[in-house]
């Protein structure tokens, strides 16, 4: 005759799969060594800890409200399958994909049962390759897709102020440099340019690549004379004595990012034609 219980619980501890048995009061009963590894904690100390103390503080929430979460996945005949965040004893963050169910305690007691695969490797490679499509290649910037996302961030979020100023920057007579002395030395002159300015703003604004030896910039609470202020400091950090022409421009009152960045745009227009090596602004373009 097979001992299933033993049977089951040598499965329980060879488990590559994090296993983890809580009672009625969210503390843990058992674990198994692949849930221990997930959290970062000894198994032989997990006895009697809630899971919360490992849990990302972004995702307490959500942990406070998983009693909720399997009435309402039971009520529907559903199991529940949530994603959430360990923060490791090393300080690291995992991952992990989390089924959760009900099972029978001493007494008719409500236990859960949480089988917890590691997904951290794949948030990892989904973070990179996000992080890759949103970024230039040459000059580790945010490329135009990145900057579309920034913008959104900048004026969805309630918290942030809706002033903003955007600009575009062009360099000076690029083609000519780079004819001059070869493209090598042109793409090396837009790296170490990007290098200084994301040096110089810091957080104070943000710059993506728009293509070719094209910049576009975004600040966030600040008006044009702000904008006007750091195109100058911009100005001191070209390589090679090497100039560029900007266009600023402060988002409107009832106007989009696109017309506005479409002014920005304009005015640069008007500074090249102009004899470059000028920022115009909205407030500053000669009429």
């Amino acid at each position: 005759m097979v001992d299933t219980d033993r049977w089951y619980r040598e499965m329980f501890e060879a488990s590559t799969v994090g296993l983890a048995l809580a009672d009625e009061n969210g503390l843990l009963v058992l674990a198994n060594d692949a849930y221990a590894a997930i959290v970062g904690c000894p198994r032989h100390l997990l006895a009697g800890r809630s899971s919360r103390e490992f849990t990302h503080p972004d995702d307490l929430a959500q942990h406070a409200a998983m009693e909720q979460i399997m009435d309402e996945a039971k009520a529907c005949g559903e199991s529940v399958h949530v994603e959430k965040r360990y923060l490791h004893a090393d300080g690291s963050v995992r991952w992990g994909w989390i089924s959760a169910s009900e099972v029978p305690g001493p007494g008719g007691a409500r236990w859960t049962m949480a089988v917890v695969h590691d997904t951290t490797d794949r948030r990892r490679v989904e973070d990179d390759l996000r992080v890759a499509a949103q970024t230039d290649a040459l000059t580790g910037l945010l490329n135009r897709r990145g900057w579309r996302d920034r913008l959104h961030a900048l004026t969805t979020q309630p918290e942030i102020d809706a002033t903003l100023a955007l600009a575009m920057i062009d360099f000076d007579r690029f083609k000519s440099y780079n004819d001059e002395h070869g493209h090598g030395r042109g793409d090396r002159l837009l790296v170490r340019f990007s290098v200084a300015a994301a040096d110089l703003l810091g957080a104070r604004a943000s710059i993506a690549r728009w293509g070719g030896e094209e910049f576009a910039l975004a600040m966030p609470g600040v008006g044009s004379t702000t904008m006007a202020a750091v195109l100058t400091e911009l100005a001191t950090v070209v390589p090679d004595k090497q100039t560029f022409s900007a266009g600023y421009a402060t988002l409107r009152a009832g106007e989009t990012v696109d017309d506005c960045f479409d002014r920005a745009d304009m005015l640069l227009y008007r500074a090249k034609f102009d004899g470059g090596a000028r920022s115009y602004g909205d407030d500053s373009c000669p009429t």
